[in-house]
């Protein structure tokens, strides 16, 4: 399903992210991204979800490869971003609508989903985020822990085939970190592809198929679970 052969990364001035990294993410399975912050993680999952392009190698999607040229393409664009979902570590960058409603039907909407549809999906996150009672509130008027049920809610709402995570238990309560977890391991079992960065153990050990080991921008060390 992903693709990446030797990509390297570097950002304006010079400083190298990802150096040489190659790997391949078959379609159900499930990949924890781990190791020191600052090794190139975060900078992985947005080349994954084509935020940003490697500075040298390449990276292909189910066999396209993605780079600017592929995204400007509306259509191929749109395909591409409803199939491979991104909840960010900042989730206040993802959260723009006036109410939480809107946030999560507004997707669907761009996928010019029938109104009924649209609502349907709304209803169907909100219950399954626990998040039923924030319904009219404003994304911004809400607590962290709330932000990332809204973000995932947003996320899940397009039904996507891979959901890239970054972090998604961080500043997290104990009670909030269990329904993500749960939540999780619910769409591991419906055979989503999950690619997630991660310090939380638990969170490797209950989810991960695969723990990708970075360091420095390199892949030091991939191990499967048992």
């Amino acid at each position: 399903m992903f693709e990446l052969t030797n990509i390297s990364y570097t950002y304006v001035g010079g400083v190298s992210a990802l150096d040489d990294v190659s790997l391949r993410v078959e379609s159900g399975r499930s990949v924890a991204l781990t190791g020191a912050n600052g090794c190139g993680k975060t900078t992985l999952l947005r080349i994954l979800n084509g935020l940003i392009f490697p500075t040298k190698g390449e990276y292909r999607f189910e066999g396209t490869k993605i780079d600017k040229q592929a995204l400007k393409d509306a259509q191929f664009a749109k395909t591409f971003h409803r199939r491979v979902g991104y909840v960010f570590q900042n989730v206040d960058s993802q959260l723009f609508c006036g109410s939480v409603e809107d946030e999560i039907a507004f997707g669907p909407r761009q996928l010019e989903l029938s109104e009924q549809e649209c609502r349907q999906r709304v209803d169907d996150c909100l219950a399954l985020l626990e998040i039923e009672h924030l319904r009219t509130r404003a994304p911004y008027a809400t607590s962290g822990g709330e932000k990332r049920k809204i973000a995932f809610a947003s996320v899940l709402s397009l039904n996507p085939d891979a959901l890239v995570m970054d972090e998604p238990l961080a500043g997290l309560d104990a009670s909030t970190q269990t329904l993500i977890i749960e939540l999780l391991r619910k769409l591991r079992e419906a055979k989503k592809t999950l690619i997630f960065a991660t310090h939380n153990e638990e969170l490797v050990q209950t989810i991960a198929d695969t723990r990708v080991r970075l360091d420095f921008g390199k892949v030091v060390d991939v191990s499967q679970s048992t």
